[in-house]
């Protein structure tokens, strides 16, 4: 298609080709050829003069819905712009010359806002610009052709006639004065009132100059809504100054998006700040979220996603887009963000029909009460997996082990934020954050959150660590956190969980001598491991200094493989169930440990005995997909376990090593 266009100017050239005759020869903007030919208008008296259009591809043409008229046609082609950098008025305008704003031939000479980006990618309004195609006419009158992606879609009158509707139409002209103008079946008239009643002189930016972004809420976002939810806050939220944020690029919902300044974050006496990005969804629909950063009562910190109805509105102060939910506001609850019958919740999807086979945990869900709490509310934290998650679980055949108790996990019956006190400073000393799960009423299950070393938070449930990839989605009654695993239902071996814990650091250092923890890679066995946390380690070290020391340096490697053999039980995976029933745990070294229940500060224990020596289960049934972990408070060790010197320890391994086999090998002579 290059080579083409290439061949095509070069022809252009020697012929003294016009714009149209340009046009006629790209067959991918051949539509809008046709359309400039046989369209009777004004526009026909600049196709040899001094020019610059803007034309969309066929494919742009086939997507719009709008009208294809005159008035469409005026807004592809730029009028008079005069600038100090030209001597005279010329419409004929390279891309060398071209500023943030031009404007073009439609009545009012509505704004062609440029943005030049930082990928050397040009855009005119929403459209991306794919070449600059200089020519001159057979008169010598220069011509610029810009080929573009998509349409500029104008604003216009319902009263087409009227002249002075199209004069300086500004956002506050869309806001206010909405039943001038084709906006469709949209329309602005409660939001408009409510910024009316607030009073319009709070928010000059609507009828100011300059080049900002608004959002307007439709009035269908405001059913079941009070309306008085609508404070200054949130006018001001919906207003990013200084930026124009147009559909077209935008990030996907899996990349990092750029945040961009409200109004309201720019108000330095104010004690909230709301910042505003763009997002390409799953569905492939470009949406607005807002992100209270710094909340308070009326307004708690948090995130809300709408969905752009009408996108890129050009107006004299920048642009505008019409949404179909107020942001800031919090006015879902938490089902109603979830339920999977609307489309607006497709991300959530396959965990909402996961909870609707589950009547008992979606009663709960639906029925989640808040109660106003200090600065907070208080409902429900729901941890959600993406989509992709369940994919895993699918593709891996093991959506049967979606239990009601593996579901669960995903319920707290409070709301906690990612930023929590308890999360990014945990008051223990392995820095983990744990809590019970609110489903089902008598479940045991405990959920753990830490912050990782690069930022990101760590959730696990019964063994499964997760990222939480999207925070602090808030509703009227709760909390959401979109999780990028599906909690309760391993996909990766013991080996892979000792490595990435935070409890079992100093457990998988010590396993890493002659490769002991490489045992755990292999599907094709199954274990039960009770594993020391750092902690007991550290206590051990403090007990037994040069104990640990003899453990740990490495030199003596068969010692600290029999202190975790005596941990240790290959060939059956048991959970915690298991092992009260059981009473004992065999393991590869030693007489069998007790399994015994207790309490331990008014909950219930479970222990385990050697001797004298008792540790606590502190965390239990961690699944993986070859065993479990359960994690205990202490090491089963004795004193009388590690040799301090290793001649002592290694005379008698070498001579087991060199006498077994010839002793084996005489008997069976």
């Amino acid at each position: 298609m290059i080579k083409y266009i290439v061949i095509w100017l070069i022809f252009c050239a020697s012929v003294k080709c016009n714009v149209l005759d340009m046009l006629k020869g790209m067959a991918t903007h051949s539509k809008f050829a046709k359309l400039l030919e046989e369209t009777d208008g004004i526009h026909k008296y600049y196709l040899n003069g001094y020019v610059t259009i803007f034309a969309p591809s066929n494919a742009a043409l086939e997507k719009y819905q709008g009208e294809l008229n005159k008035a469409f046609i005026l807004n592809h082609i730029a009028s008079a712009f005069p600038r100090a950098s030209l001597q005279t008025v010329n419409t004929a305008i390279g891309d060398t010359d071209l500023e943030q704003r031009l404007t073009s031939l439609l009545q009012g000479h509505p704004p062609l806002w440029i943005r030049k980006l930082k990928d050397n990618n040009m855009y005119v309004n929403n459209a991306k610009i794919s070449m600059v195609l200089p020519t001159t006419t057979i008169n010598g009158n220069k011509q610029f052709l810009y080929p573009i992606e998509d349409v500029l879609e104008p604003i216009i009158p319902i009263i087409e006639n009227n002249v002075s509707d199209y004069v300086d139409i500004k956002a506050g002209d869309i806001l206010f004065l909405n039943d001038k103008y084709k906006l469709g079946e949209n329309s602005v008239k409660k939001f408009a009132k409510q910024v009316s009643n607030l009073g319009q002189s709070k928010f000059p930016e609507y009828f100011g100059y300059g080049k900002s972004t608004f959002f307007l809420p439709v009035d269908q976002s405001f059913e079941g809504l009070d309306k008085g939810l609508v404070d200054e806050v949130v006018v001001r939220s919906h207003i990013a100054p200084g930026n124009l944020l147009f559909t077209n690029p935008v990030q996907r919902k899996d990349k990092e998006p750029e945040l961009y300044h409200t109004l309201q974050y720019k108000q330095s006496s104010m004690e909230v700040k709301v910042v505003l990005s763009l997002f390409e969804d799953e569905d492939g629909k470009v949406k607005v979220q807002s992100q209270t950063m710094t909340g308070n009562r009326n307004h708690p910190r948090g995130k809300v996603v709408a969905n752009i109805i009408k996108a890129n509105i050009p107006v004299q102060n920048g642009v505008v887009h019409l949404i179909d939910r107020p942001l800031v506001i919090l006015a879902s609850t938490v089902w109603e963000m979830l339920d999977p019958a609307k489309p607006e919740n497709k991300r959530f999807s396959k965990f909402a029909n996961m909870v609707l086979e589950n009547p008992d945990l979606l009663k709960k869900i639906q029925n989640i009460k808040s109660v106003e709490s200090d600065d907070q509310k208080n409902g429900a934290t729901v941890f959600v997996p993406t989509n992709s998650a369940f994919e895993e679980l699918i593709s891996s055949g093991r959506m049967d082990q979606l239990t009601s108790d593996v579901l669960g996990l995903h319920f707290l019956d409070y709301s906690i934020e990612s930023t929590d006190i308890r999360i990014s400073h945990p008051q223990t000393s392995f820095k983990m954050f744990g809590t019970k799960v609110g489903f089902p009423n008598d479940s045991k299950n405990m959920v753990w959150l830490w912050n990782s070393t690069n930022g990101e938070i760590q959730l696990d449930g019964m063994g499964v660590q997760s990222t939480i990839v999207d925070s602090d989605i808030r509703a009227t009654n709760g909390i959401i956190h979109q999780i990028n695993k599906v909690l309760g239902v391993p996909l990766t071996t013991m080996y892979y969980k000792l490595k990435t814990d935070p409890m079992l650091k100093l457990s998988y250092k010590l396993g890493k001598q002659e490769r002991y923890n490489t045992k755990f890679e292999r599907e094709d066995s199954s274990f039960t491991f009770l594993v020391p946390t750092n902690e007991a380690w550290e206590t051990l070290k403090g007990k037994y200094a040069t104990a640990f020391k003899v453990l740990f340096q490495g030199q003596f490697f068969y010692q600290s493989n029999n202190i975790l053999d005596r941990h240790l039980k290959i060939g059956k995976s048991m959970n915690l169930t298991e092992l009260l029933e059981a009473g004992k745990l065999e393991t590869l070294r030693g007489a069998p440990l007790q399994i015994v229940a207790g309490t331990f500060e008014g909950e219930d224990a479970v222990y385990i005995k050697h001797e004298d020596i008792v540790a606590r289960i502190i965390r239990s049934n961690l699944k993986c997909s070859n065993g479990y972990i359960h994690i205990i408070d202490n090491v089963i060790m004795k004193r009388r376990d590690v040799t301090l010197s290793g001649k002592e320890s290694l005379m008698p391994t070498l001579l087991v090593a060199t006498i077994v086999p010839l002793l084996t090998a005489f008997l069976h002579y």
